[in-house]
């Protein structure tokens, strides 16, 4: 994240699976995927940490993992609240 100049924000704990705890800097992004962008919230990992595109990104780019092809599709209209 140093090379693109990403200033770290908050410092985070995260449980893994095998209940241990990492801290871990995190810092705001613009993520582009695919033609489309949108601003998160990333975790500055050390050698060795897993590198995941999170369900928040996803969401905000508006895209779903296909689960045959596991490719990145378009995740149609938006939900959206309707005022009564």
């Amino acid at each position: 994240m140093r090379s693109i100049d990403t200033a770290r924000n908050n410092k985070w704990r995260f449980r893994q699976a095998d209940g241990t705890i990492l801290e871990r800097w995190t810092g705001t992004v613009v993520v582009h995927v695919a033609g489309k962008r949108t601003g998160d919230e990333v975790v500055f990992g050390k050698p060795g940490d897993l590198v995941l595109l999170g369900s928040r990104t996803l969401e905000g780019l508006n895209f779903r993992v296909e689960p045959v092809t596991k490719q990145l599709v378009d995740a149609g209209p938006a939900p959206a609240a309707v005022a009564a």
